[in-house]
């Protein structure tokens, strides 16, 4: 079999620790869907992390499980990546005098400067950098918390690829995350604290789509013996030619 199909497992959900917060309308909107549905459609991709599974992607799956009562979770383990990429935000409503409305957190400058937390592009205008008014992290969390809190509600985000290189049409704001160490995740999550939403994107080779575990096996059981009913489902899938796997880039409508 496919190497990544080993490792899939079913896990106590308070082993789960996450870096980084949720979008409240996308959780509920996940949380209806995976109510309406009964499964766990996707695994959450985890690393272990000071006896704990740090949360690489999937806090939204996380948070509808455990709104729904769910005890156990589908998870893959992967090892730490050595880098961790900023997305961009793309979207409208958001202007350089809103941005300098809010100066309690985090200045804004014209200048190229380092350690800047993003860089906010708008239209015909110089790139904004936003920088945190206190040098320790949690002060850089609060400064992208007060970041955020700008966006206006009910204004969809697109997330944009990291390298990918559009520009801002009229109206629009695109947000440049600056990326993350895997040392400055472990600090966040040490200190109790937590990133704001779709900021940190993990590559992860291999990752396992479409599992379709049904909830009902994640309200209760022991996670050893859901792990092993799961790899023997993955075998079946297997010898029935029901995985495919693919080393192109994959588009996927959500």
């Amino acid at each position: 079999m496919i190497p990544a199909l080993d490792a899939l497992r079913i896990v106590a959900l308070e082993r789960l620790a996450l870096h980084e917060d949720h979008d409240a309308a996308r959780l509920e909107r996940l949380r209806a869907r995976m109510a309406a549905e009964g499964v766990q459609l996707n695994p959450v991709i985890v690393s272990p992390c000071e006896g704990r599974l740090l949360i690489l992607d999937g806090a939204h799956r996380f948070r509808a499980l455990e709104g729904l009562g769910c005890r156990l979770i589908l998870v893959q383990v992967v090892r730490l990546p050595e880098r961790v990429e900023g997305w961009q935000h793309l979207l409208r409503g958001l202007s350089p005098s809103l941005l300098r409305s809010d100066t309690s957190a985090f200045s804004v400058s014209e200048d190229s400067a380092p350690g800047a937390l993003a860089e906010v592009l708008f239209p015909g205008e110089v790139p904004l950098r936003i920088l945190s008014r206190e040098d320790s992290l949690r002060g850089q969390v609060r400064a992208l918390r007060a970041l955020q809190a700008l966006y206006p509600a009910g204004s969809p985000v697109r997330r944009v690829e990291p390298e990918g290189r559009i520009e801002p049409g009229e109206g629009e704001a695109l947000v440049r995350y600056r990326p993350f160490s895997p040392g400055e995740l472990l600090e966040v999550v040490a200190a109790g604290e937590v990133l704001p939403a779709g900021i940190t994107r993990f590559r992860i080779p291999e990752r396992v789509l479409g599992v379709r575990y049904p909830l009902e096996k994640l309200m209760v059981g022991d996670p050893e013996e859901r792990t092993a009913g799961l790899r023997e489902l993955a075998r079946r899938r297997w010898e029935e030619n029901r995985v495919r796997y693919y080393r192109e880039p994959v588009i996927l409508f959500e």
